[in-house]
């Protein structure tokens, strides 16, 4: 559904955002209960960027298990699945 009412269309898309976040950390913790899912972007109308971490590093390896796992996902989108670098932080730790 897409409203042309003033800003309606950009919360409403901000709102599915939300709710895909959400469904897409449900699948990864399923996968493993440790990753952790750092930042979601759309940069184009059917891609998604995630941004993993895990306690252990991210590899390829694990990139690829993830992609794999979100096969429900790859039938809308593009995915795009990365580590934020190794310079993030994981700020739930520091809490």
């Amino acid at each position: 559904m897409y409203l042309e009412v003033g800003l309606a269309h950009f919360f409403y898309g901000l709102n599915q955002m939300q709710d895909l976040q959400q469904d897409i950390q449900e699948q990864l913790r399923e996968l493993d209960s440790e990753l952790d899912l750092v930042a979601l972007e759309q940069p184009g109308k059917e891609a998604l960027r995630l941004f993993i971490d895990h306690p252990e590093g991210v590899d390829l390896a694990l990139c690829e298990k993830v992609t794999h796992h979100l096969n429900r996902l790859r039938a809308e989108y593009a995915l795009e699945v990365s580590s934020p670098g190794p310079k993030y932080s994981n700020q739930k730790e520091l809490q």
